[in-house]
């Protein structure tokens, strides 16, 4: 008897596996809208929430469906999948409604720990709801596991390839929506032929209702008050793929401006990325000369050093709502490249909507606006600049990649920095603009960068500072011994304090900012590190770490020792210190919830397996484990290749997904007696690969980054589906 034969017609129903594939589509979207709607009405590092999440609700609903197997086994399998497909819809919309309105702080309390408890229990419920769809199924359809594991992965990868374009069109929230939509018509699918009319004529009614609210203007669904911006009236907001950028009625405040300016500071409007990372948009008349103020930023320092009458050439990368831009026109800039990463910013902010009142700065016939990310363009660019520019360059917001995964990592690196160096003319400099508390690591930087080439960095670096705020100047060629008594007049002029220049002795009189105890940093530390006799001895014994950073291990504002880690993470001072302590504090979280609801279950849940379950369950979770570190490993590989993390994330998932299901596929027609053979080849080829990647892939990428995009993506995906195929095998 053949294996079709052995199962009821009705359950061989194509539709069922398209039902799968929906469903499995609509987790994976949930999940990384989840990460989106966290980053805007929390905090940046707070994504590694919804992946922690995602896999909890999912492993929860695999032991609930385990443990009531003897009650489910009365109800029928399309019945039963259907209704599960109901409940996941609608838990989907309920948990939404609720998510975009809770508040969580970052101080420690009783209150917010709670809070935080309700988030990741209320998230939980749609990953739950529908892990019991794809668990039923693979409990149930056993005889087509490789045709619905398949169906599985094939819409997980379908997922990830609509979500980009998703939430370009319809945001987050709207996202979310449509995963619910995709919830509902599965239960269409599932549902036995005689009943499937009046099914989708009860899922249209249902799903009506929340799609007319949100369509009519109660926006049950949106989120309105963000961090830092309860009250504040909302001029302009827009979602793409990484980000929700707001502009609010309210001036910006500016950090970087001299006590000596005696004017009036022009007006601006407040633009951030999900309510946290802030740029003003200037308000300007066209004319670059009104904006004369700028001359008196401390951003700015390196145009005083380059002013010509001929001209200069600039780079600006990320420049945000204009003010870099303004300001190397102000001093005379015959042609400024601006990178600007978020297509929102560039051209529904400040070359549509925001035109006319910023000036028309973007359109400035001495500006070339490029949307691309700011170290990829450098890569490619065969042009050289008198300066580079970069102030205040951070997003602290989670891509749908994933924390950690964010636009400005690749900005700070050692090779960044070389990359920076090798375009600039003979003469010219790197302008970058940190806070004071969190700008040694570009110290470290600068040496090592320097250090490849020869150089020594003490003569090739200035570094000054206005209150919070420090910019760091980093020349090509060494500086001369006229041009440190320069910057000194400008300092002494401007009132900025100059914390070291070639030649120059200590001048620090100033109070150090509040964050420097809290950083464990020292104003006086810069100077130290630059002269220090024994710089490993000095990193080595520095109280944070400040090494640099590479393109391998790019987390520049990570600075907390492995030794301290727990310290930070559960201090009392916050409640999530940085990205890592988040995912250390969200470990004891999950370790508590997977006890009491994936553990306990399975302790009391009556009957264990056949002997051997154990084996099989290492033998799963640990191909879970390895194919979650190599998803990871190759995110953030790919990033450098593709130029954005967004485009790492859609390449790497869909590839990798869409290969294991193909592998999958092709490992029904394996017999059973060379099926373990097959597995065991399989799983070795995959480890070698991944050595070999480790060797190889740096060598590819950096010979194939020059190319057009579209062949950047054909070439990582042709890269990625071989490894997706094998691993699909063993699964």
């Amino acid at each position: 008897m053949s294996k079709n034969a052995r199962m009821p017609a009705a359950e061989r129903d194509p539709l069922i596996l398209a039902g799968v594939g929906a469903v499995s589509a609509a987790i994976l979207m949930t999940e990384l809208a989840l990460t989106r709607i966290f980053s805007v009405t929390m905090y940046y590092h707070f994504a590694f929430l919804a992946i922690s999440i995602a896999l909890f609700g999912l492993s929860a609903s695999g032991v609930f469906v385990y443990v009531l197997r003897a009650r489910l086994s009365s109800i029928s399998t399309r019945a039963l999948l259907t209704s599960a497909a109901l409940v996941y819809a609608l838990v989907t919309i309920v948990a939404l409604a609720c998510l975009v309105r809770i508040r969580v702080g970052l101080n420690y309390s009783p209150s917010n720990l709670a809070l935080m408890l309700a988030i990741y229990l209320l998230a939980a419920l749609p990953f739950f709801a529908g892990g019991a769809v794809i668990s039923v199924a693979f409990a149930r359809l056993v005889d087509r596991i490789n045709l619905v594991y398949s169906a599985d992965l094939v819409g997980a990868a379908t997922g990830c390839l609509v979500l980009i374009p998703l939430l370009d069109w319809l945001g987050a929230p709207g996202v979310v929506l449509t995963a619910a939509a995709l919830a509902f018509g599965a239960a269409v699918c599932f549902a036995p032929s005689a009943s499937r009319l009046y099914i989708a004529a009860g899922v249209i009614g249902l799903f009506s209702l929340p799609a007319a609210a949100q369509a009519t203007g109660a926006a049950p669904f949106d989120v309105v008050d963000t961090k830092g911006h309860e009250g504040d009236r909302i001029l302009f907001d827009k979602w793409n793929s990484f980000s929700r950028v707001a502009v609010y009625d309210r001036q910006h405040g500016d950090w970087s401006l001299s006590p000596s300016f005696k004017g009036i500071r022009g007006d601006s409007l407040f633009m951030d990325i999900d309510s946290a990372a802030s740029t003003p948009i200037l308000k300007g008349t066209g004319n670059p000369t009104d904006a004369t103020y700028l001359r008196y930023e401390l951003t700015a320092l390196a145009y005083h050093l380059v002013e010509r009458p001929a001209g200069f050439t600039a780079l600006v990368i990320g420049p945000g709502g204009g003010r870099d831009l303004l300001s190397a026109l102000v001093f005379g800039s015959r042609h400024v490249d601006a990178v600007e990463i978020n297509p929102i910013i560039a051209r529904d902010v400040m070359l549509d909507r925001f035109r006319d009142y910023s000036g028309g700065v973007y359109a400035h016939p001495r500006v070339a606006v490029h949307v691309d990310d700011g170290r990829s363009f450098v890569r490619r660019s065969t042009s050289r600049y008198d300066v580079i520019q970069a102030s205040l360059v951070d997003t602290w917001a989670a891509t749908a990649a994933g924390a950690y995964t964010l636009t400005e990592n690749s900005l700070y690196t050692t090779e960044a920095f070389g990359e920076y160096i090798d375009h600039l003319t003979d003469d010219g400099l790197l302008s970058i603009t940190r806070w004071v508390f969190d700008g040694l690591r570009l110290v470290t930087l600068a040496q090592e960068a320097c250090a490849a080439r020869g150089l020594d960095a003490a003569q090739h670096l200035a570094i000054v500072r206005k209150d919070r705020v420090a910019t760091f100047l980093l020349k090509r060629q060494a500086f001369t011994p006229e041009e440190p008594t320069r910057l000194q007049r400008i300092g002494d002029e401007l009132e900025f304090e100059v914390l070291y220049a070639p030649g120059a002795g200590p001048r620090s009189t100033a109070a150090e900012p509040p964050e420097m105890d809290r950083a464990r940093t020292r104003v006086s530390d810069y100077r130290e590190l630059i002269l220090a006799p024994d710089r490993e001895r000095f990193l080595a014994s520095y109280p944070i770490d400040i090494r640099p950073t590479t393109d391998d291990r790019p987390f520049f504002f990570h600075t907390t020792r492995l030794r301290d880690q727990l310290n930070v993470a559960f201090g009392r001072s916050m409640l999530f210190g940085n990205g890592l302590s988040a995912l250390l504090t969200l470990i004891g979280i999950s370790v508590l919830l997977v006890a009491l609801f994936v553990g306990a279950p399975l302790l009391v849940g009556g009957a264990r397996p056949a002997s051997g379950w154990s084996r099989w369950l290492l033998y799963f979770g640990s191909l879970g484990a390895g194919f979650m570190l190599l998803e990871v490993a190759l995110l953030q590989r790919f990033v450098l290749l593709l130029g954005h993390p967004v485009y790492s994330l859609t390449v790497t998932l869909f590839s990798l997904l869409v290969g294991t299901g193909i592998g999958s596929f092709i490992s029904r027609r394996v017999d059973q007696e060379r099926l373990k053979g097959a597995a065991l080849r399989a799983l070795a080829t995959v480890v070698v690969l991944a050595l070999l990647s480790a060797l190889v892939l740096p060598i590819v990428i950096d010979y194939a980054i020059a190319w057009p995009l579209p062949f950047r993506l054909v070439a990582a995906a042709a890269l990625l589906v071989p490894a997706g195929v094998l691993l699909g095998v063993p699964l």
